[in-house]
Parts: structure tokens; C-alpha cells; sequence
């Protein structure tokens, strides 16, 4: 069995994973021009620089590409939404860059790899990305088929020998070398084991916060004063601000005329008997009563939108309607059933079916729209985007500020927008986004800078902050004093009800479970199951309360247990500080780093 399966190189697979190309690009790094420091160009078919080096165009589609496989993937086969594709980007960007700065400390360590090297990570530690084509149906790796392969004098390895020569081995040496003063302690191995296989039962008290009695909301000094003392709790990140013209995907009098020649066809199939009109409307509906053959139930004139109300209220019963048009698209109404009120003729309720026939911008309609964004995006400029968009009257929407990685918000779908404006100079107009109700364009103005949020924008978070403030300081007066008649020998069910306080026994339970009243996973699991049995544990603040605990039983060190096991946590917890040494010394050397983006400068290049 390879020795990678126990090595601690697989602990780097992760690193390894976002940040090489693969085979078929990595040799398109370092062969662009380096200039010197302060140079700005945009070379053709690169999409950015890291520290002088370019990123070619080609890798960063080939990575797009990748990434977005990955997610159609874990999406079991539904479409990829803009947002999706906005972030597969980002992350194709960001492995390139981590690639470049990674490859950057690899040359200037002059890390070298000897052929016996090379040979041996053939054969015991051979990259995750060749091993992939090795695969067996229930996901193992088919080993006799690669040795065979391996073994070949006419397979050519040239190719992969490269990439392990001069991509894979390097940077195993290089995160080697990065975290070779990473250790893990005997203590810490202890205190993972008791983590994970701990087990208590505890007696407590307490008070739920739920269980206090409202004393009415924070004053406005009370809330300032706790604004200014906790600052650092409302810091906000760069923001983007910008304005956005929408073009809404609507459907044109082509789609639409299109959608009723097809439901008249429809109809006078089902006049015809030729079609049924469940089979049509289970082959054709686009509405939730498609499966029930379009049976809508009973229903008042109220339910309904009007249009299809006035139909279904005027249809004779078993009569099939002709198309009626609502918001909604095309249908197909037959009445079933007519119910009219005693007292008189009037129907007041029917029972109906329908077939729904949805009218969406076809193609034509869709390049059309997509033109005619082009031609504004085209014809202004920072200065003249709003004048322009108000004098031909389009969509224009002032949202408010932004994170990365978030929404515009109010627009849904438009992480694309957002980032690009996040990256760009004030002024800037964007190319033509799309999301699956409009098209839009993005003119970027001046970022807010990092800093506290102003206290009008967080002043529910900061009321919030002030109640359960108040709520632990009124939890803790109760208790306290139960605690130290605990401490004096009363029993702890006697102090609790003596105070007015919640007292019970918990089942058994580990450092991640539930435990009732008191919360999941919190910081009472851990304290009672590292605690000494009858020994109070006097307070520990939970999402839910504040309580007193005493260890009732616990399962103690098993010490054999603990032998059989301990190689195994030391290298699970090695793996774990190692993988965040080197992810803390990755984002550092990339913050450090001159990064130039110029995806969205590139034409065809979002």
C-alpha cells in the first residue's frame, strides 16, 4: 500500500488542490515578461500579474472550467446560478494567484528535487491528480493498474514526470520547510482524546435567559455608551457602493405569439381527442398541478387573478376554454364542477383544471436585450451613466453598501457585480452582467473604507448586545448566591428552588451533544467532562443561560484506550496545525503581494 495513505503529505492535499493547474497548463507559468516595480501592462491573453508574473488568459479558463465542473457536480445536474459562476471565478482567480505566490517562494528558496526523488514519489507518494485516473467504481484507487502503467516501457510518463518535478515535489518541500517547527504536545493529544471520547452526567441549575422577565428596551444613552465601549465588535470590511441599470428578461410579442400557436395546436388536439387533456397537461403544464392531470380543486372568485377568474366564472361546465391570458403565461381552463349560493343562481365556487403554458424571452428576444445593454454599456461613461439612464428612462437602482463575496444588495444573483466593483476604480462602468431575471450594469463609486459601522445601521445589533448583557448580569445575581449555599454543603436541587432557579439531571452525554436547557456543544459539555465528579463547577454562560454544574459520573482516562489510539490523534492534530501554519503563511505572502487583476479589462474575460 502507498506510504501516502499514512504520510504526512496527504495532510497538504488541500493546498496542493487549489493551487496547481494541472497537467495540461502548468508549464504557461513564468514564461511571461517580469517588469520592473510600478510597471502596469496588460499583455495580451493575461488576465492579471502576481509580482510581475502573468497569469495567461488560457489557465485562467482552463481553472474556471474546473471549478465550475466541480460545483455543476455537487449540484447533482441543476444550473450552475450567476452567483455560482461569479464564485467559481473568484476561486479560479485565487488558486492562480496562491499558485503564483507559492511558486514565487519555491524559486527563491531554490528548492531543487533529485531524480531518486522523483522516482520515489512514483511509487510511494504519487500526486492525488494522477492517481485520479486510477479510480475504481467504489471510489478506491485500483493500484495493480497503475504499477502496470507505471511499469510500461512504452507509457509515456514525460509528461507527469514533469509535473512532479518541477510542481509537485517542490511544494511538498516547501510546506515542509514551512511547518517543520510545528509540534503537538502530549497535553494536547490528551485533551483531543478526552474530546472525542468523554463521556458525563451531570446534575445543574441555572436560569434561561427566556425565563426573565422582559424589562422593556435599552434607552438611547444606554445603547450609545455600549456602542462606543464595544467598538470593535461593529468594524466593517471595504464596502462597494455603486449604481446598477437593469434590463429585465421579459418576454417579447414574438415569444408570446409563439407560446399561443402552441397551445392552440394543444387545444385543438384535445377537441380532437387526440390527446387527453391530463396527458397534455402532465406532458406540457409548467405549474404544480402539472402531475395531478391541472386539477386546481375548488376555489372562489378571490383565489384566481382576474383574467383567469372572469374565464373560469363564465366557462359551462366540461367546456374547454380558449387560451387565456394572465401574468403567469397561457392556459387551458375546463371547468368540472359549479356551485351556486341558495339563495340564488350565482356561482360562487367551481372545481377547474388547467394547463399552464409559461412565456419566457426565447433566444432572439435574449440577444436582442443583450444588444441593447451592450449599446448602453457602450455609450457611457462614469460621468454620463445616470444622465443617460434617466433620460431613456431604464431601471436605475442606487443600492446600498456591499461586502465581497455578497449580493448588490436588493438585486439577487449579482455577486459578479458586486466583486467587480469592490475591484475597480470610482467611475468605472462594468461589462454587461446577467442573472436569471435581468441584465444589468454596474457603475463603481468610491469604496467606504474599513471601520465601525455607524451607530444608526447597527443600532438593533448594539439593542440586542445591551439586553443580553442585562440578562447575564440578572442571571448571574440569582445564581451566584445558589452557588455559594452549594459551596457550604446545601444540596444543589434545594439551592436552585431556593433562588427560583432551573434544576435537573442530564442523560449522558459527550463534549458535541445536546444537552436539554443548556445548549449544543457548549463549553458545560467540555467543563463537565474534564471536571471531578462532585466538584461544583460554579458558572458557565451558554446561548441559552447561564448555569452551575457538578459532574455527577464521567468516564475517566482510559489510559489502554488512550495507547492504542494516541499515534492517530497525533497525527490527526498535526495534520491540523500544519494545514493552518501554512494557510497563515500563504495569506500572508498573498496580502503582501503585488496583484494585478485584469479579468474584467480582457475581452471575453469575466
Amino acid at each position: 500500500m502507498f506510504k501516502f495513505l499514512r504520510s504526512r503529505a496527504k495532510i497538504f492535499y488541500w493546498v496542493i488542490a487549489i493551487s496547481f493547474i494541472g497537467f495540461g497548463t502548468f508549464a504557461s507559468f513564468g514564461s511571461g515578461s517580469c517588469e520592473g516595480p510600478g510597471a502596469r501592462r496588460m499583455a495580451q491573453g493575461v488576465v492579471g500579474t502576481v509580482n510581475g508574473v502573468d497569469i495567461p488568459a488560457q489557465a485562467y479558463d482552463n481553472m474556471v472550467r474546473q471549478q465550475t465542473g466541480a460545483m455543476r457536480q455537487q449540484a447533482a445536474g441543476n444550473e450552475l446560478t450567476s452567483n455560482q459562476y461569479a464564485m467559481a471565478r473568484d476561486r479560479a482567480w485565487n488558486a492562480l494567484v496562491q499558485d503564483a505566490v507559492i511558486q514565487s517562494a519555491v524559486d527563491e528558496r531554490d528548492i531543487d528535487v533529485t531524480d531518486a526523488e522523483v522516482l520515489e514519489a512514483f511509487q510511494t507518494n504519487p500526486p492525488p491528480e494522477l492517481l485520479s485516473a486510477y479510480r475504481t467504481e467504489e471510489g478506491g484507487v485500483d493500484l495493480d493498474r497503475y504499477f502496470a502503467d507505471l511499469n510500461n516501457p512504452d507509457a509515456d510518463w514525460s509528461l507527469a514526470e514533469s509535473y512532479v518535478r518541477r510542481n509537485y515535489l517542490p511544494r511538498l518541500k516547501l510546506i515542509e520547510e514551512i511547518t517543520a517547527d510545528v509540534v503537538v504536545s502530549d497535553l494536547e493529544i490528551r485533551e483531543e482524546y478526552v474530546r472525542q471520547s468523554g463521556r458525563a452526567v451531570a446534575e445543574y441549575m441555572g436560569m434561561r435567559f427566556n425565563d426573565l422577565e422582559d424589562v422593556g428596551d435599552p434607552t438611547d444613552q444606554e445603547i450609545q455608551a455600549w456602542y462606543d465601549a464595544n467598538l470593535a465588535d461593529y468594524q466593517e470590511p471595504v464596502r462597494g457602493q455603486c449604481k446598477v441599470v437593469r434590463f429585465a428578461k421579459e418576454a417579447g410579442d414574438g415569444d408570446w405569439a409563439e407560446v399561443l400557436s402552441f397551445i392552440t395546436e394543444l387545444r385543438d388536439d384535445i377537441l380532437a381527442g387526440t390527446r387527453t387533456f391530463e396527458d397534455a397537461a402532465r406532458d406540457f403544464g409548467e405549474d404544480g398541478t402539472a402531475e395531478a392531470g391541472g386539477d386546481l380543486g375548488t376555489f372562489d372568485r378571490n383565489r384566481m387573478v382576474d383574467e383567469f377568474t372572469a374565464a373560469a366564472f363564465s366557462l359551462p361546465v366540461g367546456q374547454l376554454s380558449e387560451p387565456v391570458r394572465t401574468s403567469f403565461g397561457y392556459h387551458l381552463i375546463e371547468v368540472l364542477e359549479q356551485f351556486t349560493a341558495p339563495e340564488s343562481d350565482e356561482v360562487t365556487q367551481v372545481h377547474a383544471r388547467h394547463i399552464l403554458l409559461k412565456v419566457t424571452p426565447g433566444p432572439a428576444t435574449m440577444d436582442a436585450l443583450r444588444d441593447f445593454a451592450g449599446d448602453f454599456r457602450d455609450r457611457v461613461d462614469g460621468g454620463s451613466f445616470v444622465t443617460t439612464a434617466q433620460a431613456e428612462a431604464h431601471d436605475l437602482v442606487e443600492p446600498g453598501p456591499f461586502a465581497a463575496g455578497r449580493d448588490i444588495p436588493g438585486l439577487r444573483q449579482t455577486m459578479g457585480g458586486a466583486n467587480w466593483a469592490l475591484g475597480t476604480d470610482a467611475g468605472s462602468v462594468s461589462p454587461v452582467f446577467e442573472n436569471d431575471q435581468f441584465m444589468y450594469v454596474v457603475l463603481a463609486l468610491d469604496n467606504l473604507p474599513e471601520g465601525p459601522s455607524p451607530l444608526e445601521t447597527v443600532r438593533g445589533r448594539v439593542a440586542l448586545a445591551v439586553r443580553q448583557d442585562r440578562d447575564l448580569a440578572r442571571s448571574r445575581a440569582l445564581l451566584s448566591p445558589a452557588v455559594g449555599e452549594v459551596q457550604m454543603g446545601t444540596p444543589l436541587a434545594e439551592a436552585a428552588a431556593a433562588h427560583g432557579l432551573m434544576h435537573a439531571v442530564s442523560d449522558t452525554f459527550g463534549v458535541n451533544d445536546n444537552i436539554a436547557d443548556v445548549g449544543y456543544g457548549t463549553d458545560f459539555n467540555k467543563l463537565a467532562v474534564e471536571g471531578a465528579v462532585g466538584q461544583i463547577v460554579p458558572e458557565v454562560e451558554t446561548l441559552r443561560g447561564l448555569f452551575a454544574l457538578v459532574p455527577v459520573w464521567t468516564s475517566g482516562f482510559d489510559e489502554m484506550d488512550f495507547a492504542v489510539r494516541r499515534e492517530g490523534l497525533r497525527a490527526a492534530l498535526l495534520n491540523r496545525a500544519q494545514t493552518e501554519r501554512f494557510g497563515e503563511w500563504l495569506q500572508e505572502r498573498t496580502e503582501a503581494a503585488d496583484i494585478d487583476d485584469f479579468r474584467y479589462s480582457v475581452p471575453g474575460i469575466i
